[in-house]
């Protein structure tokens, strides 16, 4: 009986991202692209699907991807690897009118003050605001749609398994996912179950 393939191993990290605020705060635009040049990856999978990054269309895509990453990669040898299932963002997702809808709408406030509050990528993966974060993102999860609950599980199940494969496919190196901090807390947990001999999790700060 043959013997199943032993993979290198690799290490990954997932570096969190804030949206429109990378305009307005320390951890701007230029801070992340310097900072995933610096990092300088083997593989960068951005939240982003295969036909928008083929077609050079990006006048869709989030932000950081637009005005951040693309600059970033331009400038090293990483290879960007297009892993978003579709082109849905966190606030897609809608609460059911009434009370759910008002809860919604002062969530969508509270994450907004406490990425301010943060402000500086060290404090966007420290433990309090990923706490607060979490808790925030749970709870808004209870307003949504059931439609939504199961969309979303979903596409976290598939933005795992998109990065898994591109792992799997060229194994052994340094790779980065760059998601939006909303998906974290759901993306984290699956990417960990497949984490062993050939996967390695680590802080971005230790890529």
């Amino acid at each position: 009986m043959s013997q199943p393939e032993t993979l290198p191993t690799t290490r990954l990290a997932v570096l969190r991202t804030i949206g429109t605020l990378h305009t307005g705060l320390h951890y701007d635009l230029a801070t992340l692209r310097d900072l995933v040049m610096r990092l300088s990856p083997d593989l960068l999978c951005a939240d982003i699907t295969r036909q928008a990054w083929e077609s050079g269309d990006l006048t869709t895509a989030p932000l950081e991807i637009r005005d951040a990453l693309v600059p970033a990669i331009a400038m090293t040898d990483t290879v960007l690897v297009p892993v978003g299932p579709d082109a849905s963002q966190f606030s897609d997702y809608q609460a059911s009118p009434g009370w759910r809808d008002r809860l919604a709408r002062f969530l969508d406030r509270a994450l907004r003050w406490g990425q301010r509050k943060a402000g500086r990528v060290e404090s966007i993966h420290g433990m309090p605001f990923e706490a607060f974060c979490h808790a925030i993102c749970v709870l808004e999860e209870v307003t949504w749609r059931s439609a939504d609950r199961t969309d979303y599980h979903a596409r976290m199940q598939a933005l795992a398994a998109n990065i898994l494969a591109a792992i799997r496919r060229d194994p052994g190196g340094r790779v980065l996912a760059v998601v939006q901090c909303q998906w974290q807390h759901a993306l984290a947990p699956l990417l960990k179950q497949q984490s062993g001999d050939w996967l390695q999790i680590v802080d971005y700060r230790e890529l």
